[in-house]
């Protein structure tokens, strides 16, 4: 009968837990979600992800994404620079006649204001050429239409 009931106490117990994971699931349906997505991203665009959380205080990159300290980035693989309305670019992006790809894109993640002498951007860049590689990997797959 102990034994018996230990069953019943332990089956109780996970239920209990499932469904305080459920809950939390209910209550926030992003953290499923979320963590569904990142694991079906390439181990690249994984490295990516991990590397634009230190963009994404000034850039959004869902379609319609709002502008922050800088522009959403949804679509800007073949855009001309300065083209998302709506977002008050430096005259330095306004004067570039820069269409942006992986080669352009490259140059400027690697040293912003050395490429763009008067941006607005302040971010000092990314060094490591793996690193720009992850980003883009990841920023493609984010803002491709």
């Amino acid at each position: 009968m102990k034994i018996l009931n230990s069953f019943f106490l332990a089956a109780i117990l996970l239920t209990a837990c499932g469904n305080a994971e459920s809950s939390e699931q209910t209550k926030n349906p992003e953290v499923l979600t979320t963590a569904k997505v990142e694991d079906e991203l390439t181990p690249i665009q994984q490295r990516g992800a991990k590397i634009y959380k230190r963009c994404r205080a000034c850039h959004t990159l869902n379609d319609g994404g709002k502008n922050k300290v800088g522009p959403n980035l949804w679509g800007i693989y073949g855009a001309k620079t300065a083209a998302k309305e709506g977002y008050a670019y430096s005259k330095a992006m306004k004067a570039a006649d820069i269409t942006w790809d992986e080669e352009t894109l490259d140059a400027y993640l690697k040293r912003p204001s050395k490429y763009m002498p008067g941006t607005k951007m302040s971010f000092i860049g990314l060094k490591n050429q793996e690193d720009r590689d992850a980003v883009q990997a990841y920023m493609k797959l984010k803002t491709t239409p």
